[in-house]
């Protein structure tokens, strides 16, 4: 049972480092690996997107709203507005969206997008790739 704990421990830590963490906000200001020449930029130099070089979880946060991950695939691609806040990117595992007092699953490999109200709620929209 000892063990099973530390291993569970572990593997929790491990999984919380690989997490990249947006706050709603601030701008995104941590480091996303893009694929090579697919980096695009807003005229003030902030990432509108890219294809991602490996798979990341986006992490947004409101205090209405709560805290919401989105776990983005590799090869696809993934968009910022212009403050660096996260958009959209395509599903590498499924999701649940909260809504109101009702579930939603978003498959894996659907196109998550994200847009917050000035309230800081969180509206989320899942469709096909």
């Amino acid at each position: 049972m000892r063990f099973y704990s530390q291993s569970l421990a572990f593997l929790t830590y491990s999984w919380g480092l690989l997490t990249i963490s947006f706050a709603v906000s601030l701008p995104a200001q941590a480091s996303i690996v893009c694929e090579p020449g697919t980096i695009i930029n807003y005229a003030n130099n902030s990432l509108a997107g890219c294809i991602l070089g490996q798979d990341m979880t986006v992490q947004l946060s409101s205090a209405n709203a709560g805290t919401s991950n989105f776990p983005c695939r590799a090869k696809s691609y993934i968009s910022f507005d212009d403050k660096g806040q996260f958009q959209s990117c395509q599903l590498a595992q499924e999701i649940e969206i909260k809504e109101n007092n009702s579930l939603t699953k978003c498959p894996a490999d659907y196109r998550v997008s994200v847009s917050v109200s000035n309230n800081g709620t969180f509206s989320i929209n899942c469709s096909p790739y």
